[in-house]
């Protein structure tokens, strides 16, 4: 499966611990907010991430996605990840290595502000699509399997508007088209429905109409 990647502009990002320590905590993802992904919306459900934690996945915390630049790993008990009602909640104890030193000190300066997570869809019961009222389809994530959480420079979309770095599996843009060709079917269908229940009411008015005349006129 292809991963695909999601950029949030973090609650709670920041540099914890002490200098000797250094830690970051923030969210990599937040429930219940619809984003533009270009050609549809998109919303994470909460517990979308519960079965890849409770599996045990192994997931890292990354700069930009880069894995040549690697801030934790939870199998070694350094990424911690959880989820809570806001969203996935993570916390990396940071190694001594120039990239950790530079994340933190950028972190602390407020230089780095976005969270990113990368993830696939593991099986078409890990999203539910649906048509929205203004006709955009809306994608709602409901089981996904994490690759990593990253700290970023450039957001892949900032929650209101796609961007070129953002990244969708073609399957993706291939199943919302299906379902959206369905929703269409099924509209054209309750509308012819409709079109002749209607001539199906004025038919039954007409003859009412007619033997109620007929009527009159054998008893006049």
């Amino acid at each position: 499966m292809k991963k695909e990647l999601r950029t949030f502009v973090a609650q709670e990002l920041r540099a914890t611990g002490s200098d000797k320590q250094p830690r970051i905590e923030g969210y990599a993802a937040t429930f219940g907010t619809v984003a533009n992904i270009g050609s549809f919306n998109e919303v994470i459900q909460r517990g979308a991430f519960k079965r890849t934690l409770a599996d045990g996945d192994d997931v890292v915390a990354l700069i930009d996605h880069n894995p040549s630049m690697i801030l934790g790993r939870r199998s070694a008990g350094t990424l911690m990840l959880e989820e809570d009602s806001i969203g996935l909640r993570f916390s990396c104890e940071l190694p001594d290595t120039s990239v950790a030193r530079d994340a933190y000190a950028n972190l602390k300066a407020k230089n780095l502000r976005e969270c990113s997570f990368g993830f696939f869809v593991d099986d078409e019961d890990g999203e539910q699509w649906s048509q929205q009222p203004d006709g955009r389809m809306l994608r709602t994530l409901t089981s996904v399997r994490l690759f990593d959480v990253s700290v970023v420079t450039f957001p892949a979309y900032d929650n209101t508007n796609a961007a070129a770095r953002n990244v969708v599996a073609d399957h993706v843009e291939a199943r919302m088209a299906a379902v959206n060709q369905a929703a269409e079917t099924e509209m054209r269908r309750k509308k012819a429905e409709a079109v002749l229940a209607e001539i199906a009411q004025e038919e039954a008015a007409t003859e009412t109409k007619r033997l109620h005349e007929r009527y009159s006129n054998l008893i006049s």
